[in-house]
């Protein structure tokens, strides 16, 4: 399936993109490399790439990216798509992340995550890990029109608002609300 760019999405991350296999379902940048932080070590230019690639096929994904990319991967690569799918799905938080990788000019990292679990992640907070990541700031690069995805994607959002009420007393200024989700979207790290 061919991946629909966004429009508020920059030209340097859609070429980034274009180094690893077409399908996903998602794919968003985050962290200090895509939005400006405040303090005395916020050089954006250097900062790290952040990105989560969310795939419907894990093992198909990872052996064509294997093909594209086989030094983005540590020693998992010679047990090969299945072993590294087994890793991703069973270990930690239903992702797996190739870090400290350069990509047109640029250190980056990336992590993929089956796009079932991550539908499950944003409707139950199984683990909050991608669900907490996706209430804070977030630069969406490519998503394809997967209706059950962007469903979650939004109530995944309506919950972090409902849930961070809850946990507010009666009176509240939006920036508590906002520290609250983020505090809430932390607990899943």
């Amino acid at each position: 399936m061919a991946l629909q760019a966004l429009q508020s999405s920059g030209v340097a991350f859609r070429k980034i993109l274009s180094h690893f296999p077409e399908e996903l379902s998602l794919a968003f940048a985050y962290g200090s490399g895509v939005y400006r932080q405040a303090g005395p070590s916020s050089d954006q230019k250097n900062a790290m790439l952040d990105f989560v690639f969310t795939v419907d096929d894990p093992v198909a994904w990872h052996s064509k990216n294997l093909k594209k990319n086989w030094n983005h991967y540590s020693f998992l690569k010679v047990l090969g798509p299945r072993f590294i799918t087994t890793v991703q799905n069973n270990y930690g938080a239903g992702v797996y992340y190739n870090p400290l990788i350069m990509c047109d000019g640029r250190l980056i990292k990336y992590g993929i995550i089956s796009t079932s679990v991550l539908i499950e992640d944003l409707l139950n907070w199984n683990n909050l890990y991608i669900a907490g990541r996706l209430q804070k700031p977030v630069k969406i690069v490519a998503m394809n029109e997967n209706v059950t995805l962007r469903s979650a994607l939004d109530k995944n959002l309506k919950s972090a608002v409902t849930a961070a009420f809850l946990m507010l007393p009666e009176s509240f200024s939006e920036e508590d609300l906002f520290i609250e989700i983020a505090r809430l979207s932390y607990s899943g790290q």
